[in-house]
């Protein structure tokens, strides 16, 4: 999520156009990717785009020399190509054994959604809760290598499934959730911030921003759920699961904030113009995307 600057700084800078101009560019080749995409497709270009960001987060984990750094790609391309091919896997395993009910462990795939959602909520109670502890104490660098992998797997897992199940309207709905809040929270932060959110962590960040974020996707869903002609207790739901979903979103940003205080730099990389690296722009998306599925996949098995 966009850095939250106090009033101090105008609306409008000359950082905040290359910023623009770059999304312009980006923003509609994203969206051709995922309407036009096959479901494959997707999973491919996604999976790309994961890789690309476990190159930058292999150097914030600490991971300094090339070949180790091509290993956690290769870890990280293992745990998807695993993914990839676990139906077939475990449908060759049930005809082999004449086990049909083994086919209950395609499943797994979904279940890692519960698992992640708890990940995120312990992550954001803990940073919320101590901020100074995490900054003074990093955590060892296998630890650092484990979340790193695990955000990044899940985060391509959850996305796919996503796709793979909802449909590329869902994905677009998340994309524009993100961005919204992203936008929602720059803005209203720069005008209004002066409520540090926390500050030992990512001092640019403030209560007014996510105040604003919030505000503008619960209107933004509110919206969506209208327009798709949803009963009036459906839309709440979908606004709740959106208000959590951007207030996770904001913990993705900054677990990837602590890595860069940890690694003494201030991005993750210099690939987007304004944007800082790859890695910058995901980070929100990461966190968002599990609890979007979460939410959806609750809906179909419990509603």
């Amino acid at each position: 999520m966009a850095q939250t600057l106090s009033q101090s700084h105008p609306l409008w800078n000359k950082t905040l156009l290359i910023r623009v101009i770059t999304a312009a560019v980006l923003i509609p080749i994203v969206l051709l990717a995922v309407l036009k995409l096959s479901v494959k497709g997707f999973l491919i270009a996604w999976g790309v785009i994961i890789l690309a960001a476990a190159w930058e987060w292999s150097a914030l984990a600490g991971i300094r020399k090339i070949p180790g750094r091509i290993a956690f790609l290769l870890m990280v391309l293992a745990a998807q190509a695993l993914a990839w091919y676990w139906p077939k896997l475990v449908g060759w395993l049930a005809t082999t054994t004449n086990m049909p009910d083994l086919l209950i462990l395609t499943m797994v795939l979904d279940w890692f959604v519960w698992p992640t959602v708890i990940a995120w909520l312990v992550f954001g109670f803990a940073i919320r809760k101590w901020p100074d502890r995490l900054i003074k104490r990093p955590w060892p660098t296998g630890a650092k290598i484990f979340v790193a992998w695990f955000v990044l797997f899940t985060a391509w897992l959850l996305m796919s499934r996503l796709r793979a199940n909802f449909g590329s309207a869902a994905v677009l709905y998340l994309l524009f959730l993100v961005w919204l809040a992203d936008t929602g929270a720059y803005f209203a932060g720069k005008k209004w911030g002066k409520n540090p959110l926390i500050p030992e962590v990512s001092p640019g960040k403030t209560f007014e921003g996510v105040f604003g974020a919030l505000l503008v996707c619960a209107i933004y869903t509110g919206t969506v759920g209208y327009f798709l002609e949803m009963k009036a207790t459906l839309i709440m739901d979908f606004v709740m699961l959106a208000l959590v979903t951007v207030l996770i979103s904001i913990c993705g940003d900054l677990l990837i904030s602590l890595y860069k205080r940890w690694a003494g730099v201030k991005d993750s990389g210099r690939l987007l113009p304004g944007h800082g690296g790859l890695l910058d722009r995901l980070d929100s998306l990461m966190a968002a995307a599990p609890f979007v599925y979460a939410g959806f996949l609750a809906r179909v098995l419990f509603w």
